[in-house]
C-alpha cells in the first residue's frame, strides 16, 4: 500500500546480560531490575552499509515489568567499539510481553528456555563520531528480539535490527 514504509534487514546484535539487580518496586510504579551487559557484538547483514563490525564494551538494560505484569519496558544503552577503533552510541527503548518462557528466565528458573522472536520490539539509536558512520545516525532502526538460553551459559538477548526505509 502507497504511504507505508518497509523495512530493510541491517544487523544482528547478540547482548550478554549478567544476574540483574533487583531494585525492588519504586514510586513510578512497578519494579525495576538493573541487568549489567557484560559483552556482545554487532554484525551487519551482507550487503547493508554503512557496515558495521564491532563489540560491546559496556551495558545495562533497566527492565521495568508494569503493575499489571503482562508487559515490561525495556531502556538499553551500550558503548560498541568497531573492529576499525570507532565508537558508536547504541542505545534502545522497547517493550517485552511477559510469556511464561521470559518470566522464567527473570526468575532464574532452572526450567528456563529460549524464548521465541515476537514478543520483544524495540526502536534503536545509534550516535557516533566517526565520519565513515555518521549516516546511521539520520536513520530509524527497530528491533526483534528474543532471549537465548543454554545451559552452563550465560543469557544472550539477540535483536534483528533493521532500516525503515520508504
Amino acid at each position: 500500500m502507497s504511504g507505508f514504509p518497509s523495512l530493510q534487514p541491517a544487523f544482528t546484535v547478540l547482548l550478554q546480560a549478567t544476574i540483574p539487580y533487583d531494585v525492588g518496586s519504586v514510586a513510578t510504579g512497578g519494579g525495576l531490575q538493573i541487568t549489567p551487559i557484560v559483552t556482545g557484538s554487532i554484525k551487519s547483514e551482507p550487503g547493508f552499509e554503512p557496515a558495521i563490525d564491532g563489540e560491546v564494551v559496556y551495558g545495562s538494560d533497566y527492565v521495568r515489568p508494569e503493575p499489571g505484569q503482562t508487559h515490561a519496558r525495556i531502556n538499553v544503552n551500550a558503548a560498541i567499539k568497531t573492529v576499525d577503533g570507532a565508537f558508536l552510541s547504541y542505545s534502545y527503548t522497547g517493550i517485552i510481553r511477559l510469556t511464561e518462557q521470559f518470566v522464567k528466565i527473570l526468575l532464574q528458573s532452572p526450567d528456563a528456555t529460549t524464548t521465541d522472536f515476537g514478543d520483544a520490539f524495540t526502536q534503536i539509536k545509534i550516535e557516533t563520531g566517526a565520519e565513515h558512520l555518521k549516516s546511521l545516525e539520520h536513520d530509524l532502526f527497530v528491533g526483534s528480539a528474543h532471549f537465548v538460553v543454554e545451559e552452563g551459559k550465560p543469557m544472550i538477548i539477540e535483536t534483528k535490527v533493521s532500516k525503515v526505509i520508504r
